[in-house]
């Protein structure tokens, strides 16, 4: 591993130029996009804000990203940040809002029923990621002595800020959920309602916002147009997309990963989880890597755009189908 691999996260935002980028949906909802490089490694994140209050769904998995989101929270921001929405358990969307928490104490941290239940292990998640970072930093001060002289210095700087950061993120702790959603609930933000609905789709445990009147869907991961497979319920999760894809209200929908999307767009990722279950139940006795060699082409090539495109894809349908063959 090398050193700037190791310390990716607790170097990212020494740059100008932040990983995401900031797009206007409506007047109330802002889309916050990680740069293409980053589409399937970190998340999106969303920022609704009515009259009296503002919601936040996600937190990037990089907590000096995080950390500068919630500056320009505090300068952009109308109202008090009340709500603090897990989107599911996966370290890219629930760990960073850890310190939003300790930026906003006030707001409530809204999570599926299944990850309230095992919110014991989301904070082991927390300090199983500082323990890796503390890890790196070990092992990238161990190999400081076989960089170039004239780079020591620099990487020496480097990992002492790394260290200042790691110190303070010791600090941190997920503060468990204030709200568990089981069921379709609704919140009003001030002369603006959102719905909460919870599935059992790409984990376990996720959530769904509606907003906008029914026009906008802040879908996460469940309506990425490369979906992950690896966890969650396959089947359900087919009937989740094929339901939001024949919303005819709908018109702009939100991922966890990548651009924003209409619903004539979901046909992709329908296709990729049907061709998934479709082949796994059609050659039972055929092995993941022979399922590989079977996977209907024409899908394929509509995902293997450029390489970041082909690495994801080759490792998501190794996911779902070793997801397919374990749920039969």
């Amino acid at each position: 591993m090398r050193i700037a691999a190791a310390l990716l996260f607790l170097f990212t935002g020494l740059n100008a130029q932040a990983n995401v980028s900031w797009h206007t949906i409506t007047p109330e909802i802002q889309f916050l996009k990680q740069q293409s490089k980053l589409r399937f490694y970190d998340s999106n994140q969303v920022l609704i804000e009515g009259k009296k209050c503002a919601l936040m769904v996600d937190a990037s998995g990089n907590f000096a990203e995080v950390e500068s989101l919630a500056k320009q929270l505090k300068q952009r921001l109308k109202t008090p940040l009340c709500y603090l929405v897990a989107s599911h358990f996966h370290d890219d969307h629930l760990l960073g809002l850890a310190v939003l928490q300790a930026e906003f104490p006030d707001a409530k941290l809204i999570v599926h029923q299944q990850v309230a239940s095992e919110f014991a292990a989301m904070q082991q998640a927390l300090k199983d990621k500082l323990d890796g970072y503390e890890k790196s930093i070990e092992l990238s001060y161990q190999r400081l002595a076989n960089q170039p002289e004239d780079q020591q210095t620099i990487w020496r700087d480097k990992l002492t800020l790394a260290k200042q950061r790691l110190f303070r993120w010791r600090e941190l702790s997920l503060n468990p959920p204030a709200i568990s959603v089981s069921k379709q609930t609704s919140l009003e933000l001030g002369h603006y309602p959102i719905t909460l609905t919870p599935y059992r789709a790409h984990t376990q445990g996720d959530l769904t916002i509606t907003a906008d009147h029914g026009r906008v869907l802040v879908g996460a991961d469940i309506v990425d147009s490369l979906p992950y497979p690896g966890h969650g319920e396959l089947e359900n999760w087919l009937a989740t997309l094929k339901k939001i894809h024949n919303n005819t209200e709908l018109v702009t929908i939100l991922p966890g990963h990548g651009e924003q999307l209409n619903t004539a767009e979901l046909a992709k990722p329908i296709a990729f989880l049907n061709a998934i279950i479709t082949l796994t139940k059609a050659q039972p006795d055929k092995s993941v890597e022979e399922l590989i060699e079977l996977f209907p082409e024409q899908i394929k090539q509509q995902y293997q755009l450029d390489e970041i495109g082909n690495r994801a894809f080759t490792m998501f349908l190794e996911a779902g189908l070793k997801k397919a063959k374990l749920s039969k």
